[in-house]
């Protein structure tokens, strides 16, 4: 395996995810010839899948790794169809947080998540302008910046384009970027070195500091004590510091009190899981990245079938484009419930039931009143939302629902399902009153 290739494994996978990491990156092998890098894959399928939908970014990769843009191209291996074996475990290690910290230089931001790419919503608008804000004006307007809220909601897309409209500006900051792990892991090594001038300098002498996943922090007494010297003297100096967590410094248990005062001395702000509406914008766009124009039918189905986080709302497009590129059948709506029924549905879903009393809770109607024939709009839409969540939520059928909302024929519930369907698609206060309603019905299967 080619050294520049080795390096740029740990980034490619924080690029691209998990899934597509393990699926399309990790079997490549990669070797150098008179023409530049090439990489060898195991058929003519994978070279054209790679080819068309993640070498520029492999790419820019390489470029950003190695100062220079070196020639790569993919090609089928000679392997008599065997797959290539994978790389080796070394290549998964975290690139060493001195090379990430020196200058300017910062081997971790991924290079699309960009303010551009960004999608903006109710969920996510304050801690979106709030960046913006910080953008413009480092070490003067919010700051420490602590941006807080739960796994894959788009903390590190946000942080990742700040740093990037950051190094955008002139004079071009010197910027440290790296998770609370490798802060502790620096910290260590410098320890054991002797070499803790070197480490103190290194952190204190950057204009901005972004470190994410500050609740490592918590009840690592050393780590703290070193990371509260290093924020006082970055903040004495007017330099920007920027923070993520899953949860408010309030909520870090083992979290020392001088530093929680420091992290609610500045602006504090939330990302909520994306309105369904969002969803369906993020899930489009990150197609398109990807090449894909994805059907407007698609991008819902995706956006109602997968999990909560953005993270899992890429995941299940992952799949849903593979499944469809290996098997050679059409991107569609059937697809999408074929491919994640299976992986989405809660082990504990809510019952119909359930469902059926929280709209009528919602909307102070009686069940009765629900399953009656009554078509006054103050009934009509709370039944049509309820067969909607019945439908979406739990594995009834078209036909059973009917049979659940007073003997109604299955294609009055499939004219509902549609009905509210095209409503959170236009309204926005329709959108949100859904998302709501499906999170009440969460929290009370917990």
């Amino acid at each position: 395996m080619e050294a520049e290739w080795v390096e740029a494994l740990p980034l490619l996978r924080q690029k691209f995810g998990d899934r597509n990491f393990s699926t399309w990156i990790a079997p490549i092998r990669c070797a150098r010839d008179e023409h530049g890098l090439r990489l060898e894959v195991s058929s003519r399928f994978f070279q054209e899948w790679v080819t068309r939908h993640f070498l520029p970014r492999i790419r820019e990769t390489l470029t950003a790794t190695n100062g220079t843009a070196p020639a790569v191209r993919v090609v089928v291996a000679a392997t008599n169809g065997e797959a290539p074996p994978p790389p080796p475990q070394a290549a998964a290690a975290v690139t060493p947080p001195s090379r990430q910290l020196r200058g300017p230089k910062i081997g971790r931001l991924v290079p699309e998540y960009t303010f551009d790419t960004f999608v903006v919503g109710q969920a996510n608008e304050v801690a979106y302008r709030a960046a913006r804000s910080v953008g413009e004006c480092p070490g003067r307007r919010f700051n420490p910046f602590f941006l807080w809220g739960g796994v894959g909601l788009g903390k590190t897309h946000l942080v990742n384009a700040l740093a990037h409209d950051l190094l955008a500006r002139p004079p071009r900051p010197r910027m440290a970027c790296l998770a609370a792990e490798a802060f502790m892991n620096s910290l260590i090594t410098s320890l054991r070195q002797d070499q803790m001038a070197a480490f103190r300098e290194r952190f204190r002498e950057v204009d901005v500091l972004i470190l994410d996943d500050v609740e490592f922090l918590a009840g690592k007494e050393r780590t703290q004590e070193e990371f509260f010297h290093t924020f006082n003297a970055l903040y004495a100096a007017g330099k920007q510091v920027v923070l993520t967590s899953d949860k408010p410094p309030h909520a870090i248990t083992g979290l020392e009190e001088r530093l929680r005062s420091r992290f609610e001395g500045g602006l504090i702000a939330d990302i909520h899981p994306p309105t369904h509406t969002m969803r369906v914008t993020i899930v489009t766009k990150k197609a398109a990245v990807q090449g894909v124009e994805l059907p407007a039918e698609v991008a819902f189905a995706l956006a109602q079938r997968s999990g909560p986080s953005v993270r899992e709302l890429e995941g299940a497009l992952t799949r849903v484009l593979a499944t469809a590129a290996l098997k050679g059948v059409a991107l569609d709506r059937d697809l999408v419930e074929r491919v994640l029924a299976p992986i989405t549905r809660p082990a504990s879903m809510p019952s119909a039931d359930a469902i059926v009393d929280a709209v009528c809770q919602h909307f102070r109607l009686s069940v009765a009143d629900l399953k009656s024939h009554r078509r006054a709009r103050s009934v009509v839409f709370p039944r049509q939302l309820a067969m909607y969540l019945v439908r979406t939520v739990t594995d009834v059928s078209f036909p059973s629902i009917g049979d659940l909302f007073g003997g109604r024929d299955h294609s009055t519930v499939m004219h509902a399902v549609r009905s509210i369907e095209a409503k959170r698609a236009q309204d926005p206060q329709t959108d949100a009153l859904v998302s709501t309603i499906e999170t009440e019905l969460r929290s009370r299967m917990h």
